[in-house]
């Protein structure tokens, strides 16, 4: 009885684990299969695990089923999965060392004749008793006994399997770095994950039957677990394969995907299959009890992952801990432009409510001439007065009174009055000129106490314009800095695996050139003719390549590829048309592909030359950011 009992617990806890795993691995066949499909060797590793998914999709719905001819026909399809995993193991051992540089025809035919004999050994199991025959059961765990042709494909997988390891051995060899040969052989340990997890041993093991079932269930058990786990290091082996960003932030984003994804997965099965167990302690419907788990779990695990995430991230990341904090609270407490307009909107309602103005507007200068951050009140009236009034020659009048302390009181000379307005100028501690917030309201109106209100409130406004001030310097900095980081991620990630094979290869990359940003300016300069687009280096992108055969032209392929850069950046319609991204856009449109001159553009668009230029670089960049995605997906 109590051996029952026992057999019963390991029998369900044993499904549990098979969940679990088919879980996680269908997890992480998704997120390999969606990062990084491109990469040959990921390809490979989704093939391998799509086999595991298979075999477990197998084990669970054996678990359930309670028909004879239901478990046999599922215990055939299983090796559906079973035959795939050794010609998997060829396949990404050959791209293991493709990717270092030894290519072989020998290897690759190889590998087409492992699917193909994974096909065969397939239809002999499915259709025959060659490879298998029908059985009812080894003990507790459902299996089949062995066809005359186990033996060869039991052969066949451990010779496939050691000569997989020994191309991963020749492929560490070839890694130059410690991290990425520290990576592969993370993948050389767990590469027999799925071997251990999907080949059927008890038809082998024909001793099974005599144990006790406690005991073949609790090996069952270990192995699962054991696979599991190592199920997990492949797949973080395999995400740092061709992913051209920095180990820190392929950890960051495996980290992300192991709390939404295998957590969120096994968290469901533990409470599908443990909650219902509560049935009789409680005297409750289990449809009541799981409703209620579910109810507390998707309250909990959200918060469980985001306390959960930034401790596993400075475990892992401990010696770039204190900046990811910094980053961090940088993104909480960041003060953007939106943030911006609603503080100075709310400040000036109540300064207008003090002086019981009706209208009253905010303006600072913007490159060369002015812009209105916030405004209360009928907009026609302000447009009224500014075109009575420039605002450009309101700012430089602001600009030379007195600087006001700001901790002083506002006296009636502190402010500019204009017609019906008082301007009061807005300063930075260090007498730098921010802007104006201007009121309709006579300065006569400024008793004492509202002038001290108004010097309050106009102190949040200099903190917030100076405080998005700095940051659209910093901003200013990161995106200048953005496609030289771009290349230097690139650059690491193609030393890591550079040997004489691959050396030629990374020279001709044109994208990782130091100057690839000039290159894009010179050739959308000459994008009508010119040689700087017939001889641009930039003919040498394998998307101008690809393009050429449609084409049948370099020149036109380079001017083909550079508008569908221009496009990819055009933003959606339903955007602000002045926002930041449409006004880029139509530089690059009207400058380059229609070809206007810099004064027609720059009075469309309602700017100076000199910010025109300024626009124009960060245009171009972000044309040449284009074009190295684009390369990156041509691999």
């Amino acid at each position: 009885m109590q051996t029952s009992w026992i057999t019963d617990a390991l029998l369900r806890f044993n499904a549990v684990v098979s969940q679990a795993i088919l879980v996680v691995t269908f997890s992480l066949l998704f997120y390999i299969t969606t990062r990084n499909w491109r990469n040959t060797v990921a390809r490979a590793t989704a093939l391998l695990l799509g086999g595991v998914v298979i075999v477990f999709s197998g084990d669970v719905l054996i678990d359930r089923a309670s028909r004879s001819d239901t478990r046999q026909f599922l215990l055939r399809a299983q090796w559906l999965g079973i035959a795939l995993v050794p010609a998997a193991y060829l396949h990404l051992s050959d791209a293991l060392l493709t990717s270092v540089g030894l290519q072989s025809l020998r290897r690759r035919w190889v590998v087409i004749a492992g699917y193909c004999a994974a096909a065969i050994f397939f239809l002999l199991a499915a259709g025959t008793d060659l490879l298998v025959r029908s059985r009812a059961a080894i003990g507790p765990v459902q299996q089949l006994s062995a066809g005359p042709f186990f033996a060869v494909f039991a052969t066949w997988f451990g010779v496939v399997t050691v000569g997989g390891l020994y191309n991963i051995y020749r492929a560490r060899r070839l890694h130059t770095t410690p991290a990425s040969r520290r990576r592969i052989a993370y993948l050389g340990l767990s590469f027999l994950a799925p071997g251990l997890g999907v080949f059927p041993y008890l038809i082998l093991a024909s001793f099974a039957s005599s144990l006790p079932a406690p005991i073949v269930l609790t090996l069952a058990i270990i192995t699962n677990i054991g696979v599991g786990a190592l199920i997990l290091v492949l797949a973080y082996s395999v995400a740092y394969q061709g992913a051209l960003l920095p180990d820190r932030v392929v950890k960051q984003d495996f980290i992300r995907w192991l709390l939404v994804g295998p957590f969120v997965g096994l968290v469901v099965v533990f409470c599908f299959q443990v909650l219902p167990l509560f049935e009789n302690v409680l005297g409750l419907p289990r449809d009541t009890i799981v409703i209620f788990g579910i109810m507390m779990f998707t309250v909990v695990v959200p918060n469980l992952i985001d306390y959960l995430r930034p401790r596993l991230e400075n475990l892992l990341l401990w010696q770039d801990r204190d900046q990811l904090q910094l980053l961090r609270r940088f993104d909480r407490k960041a003060f953007t432009r939106t943030d911006l307009r609603r503080l100075l909107e709310n400040t000036l309602i109540t300064i207008c409510g003090a002086m019981r103005a009706e209208r009253g507007f905010v303006a600072a200068p913007e490159g060369d001439g002015a812009m209105v951050k916030a405004s209360v009140g009928p907009r026609h009236e302000i447009k009224r007065f500014f075109a009575q009034h420039k605002l450009v020659e309101i700012l430089e009048q602001a600009r030379k009174l007195r600087h006001r302390e700001r901790s002083a009181i506002p006296d009636t000379s502190d402010f500019l009055p204009i017609d019906s307005y008082c301007i009061l100028p807005l300063n930075t501690a260090s007498g730098e000129f921010l802007g104006v917030v201007g009121v309709a309201c006579p300065t006569s109106r400024t008793t004492p106490e509202v002038r001290r209100l108004i010097g309050t409130l106009a102190h949040q406004m200099e903190l917030a314009l100076e405080n998005v001030q700095l940051q659209d310097r910093i901003y200013g900095a990161l995106a200048s800095l953005t496609p030289g980081m771009q290349t230097l991620q690139q650059m690491s990630s193609h030393l890591e695996t550079v040997t004489p094979a691959t050396l030629e290869q990374l020279e001709a990359d044109v994208a990782l050139l130091p100057n690839f940003d000039q290159l894009v300016q010179d050739a959308l300069k000459h994008y009508w003719g010119g040689p700087k687009l017939s001889e641009s280096p930039l003919l040498g992108l394998r998307a101008v390549r690809n393009a050429l055969h449609e084409t049948g032209s370099s020149t036109k392929a380079l001017q083909a590829v550079l508008r569908r850069a221009i496009e990819n950046l055009r933003p959606d319609d339903q955007l602000d048309p002045t926002a930041q991204e449409w006004v880029l856009y139509n530089i690059l449109h009207l400058r380059f592909l229609q070809g206007l001159r810099i004064r027609d553009i720059a009075l469309r668009l309602a700017m100076s030359e000199s910010d025109f230029y300024r626009k124009q670089r960060v245009a171009v960049e972000e044309v040449a950011r284009q074009l190295a995605l684009m390369e990156e997906h041509e691999r």
